[in-house]
């Protein structure tokens, strides 16, 4: 596993970063490490946590990534308490392997149509960089794949893999 100083340093090399934090911190009784970044530029928490991961490789140990205005910081610690609310209300979404075949399908055709990886079952397709170019390559893959219609207010309605694969099922 990555260090925490590892990870901080790859993301404040990324050029949209001013400043990053990490933690690590403990959600749904497992330890998780997520990191909170003031950016330069608009950038999303899982382009950023895909940065990592080039970076560093898959098993760097990063789950998440916040975007903030400013840094939580407390007496020049990191808040841990601000990361861990974070996590709880889904301000900062962590990244989930698909949990089966058909949101493992879905996650893969994402991934090959917008060149993003990897892809979690939890993220959002516009966060990801998705606009209506990759919408409709990935709506016509589906298609194909599932041998199903799926229009475009489903696809942009369901907005990640998981709700994408429910209405595929």
């Amino acid at each position: 596993m990555v260090s925490v100083a590892e990870i901080s340093d790859a993301l404040s090399a990324h050029p949209g970063v001013g400043a990053a934090v990490v933690a690590v911190v403990r959600h749904d009784g497992r330890d998780v490490t997520v990191a909170a970044v003031e950016p330069t530029e608009y950038l999303s928490g899982p382009v950023l946590r895909n940065h990592v991961r080039r970076r560093l490789g898959e098993d760097c140990g990063l789950t998440g990534v916040l975007v903030v205005e400013r840094l939580p910081v407390v007496g020049g610690e990191v808040d841990v308490g601000f990361l861990v609310a974070a996590v709880a209300d889904g301000r900062c979404t962590l990244f989930e392997d698909p949990r089966d075949d058909v949101e493992r399908r879905v996650a893969e055709i994402w991934s090959a149509q917008m060149d993003v990886r990897p892809v979690g079952a939890t993220d959002d397709f516009l966060e990801l960089g998705g606009d209506s170019l990759s919408a409709l390559g990935i709506i016509a893959a589906l298609e194909a794949e599932f041998d199903r219609p799926l229009d475009v207010y489903e696809f942009i309605s369901a907005s990640s893999v998981r709700r994408l694969a429910e209405i595929l099922r």
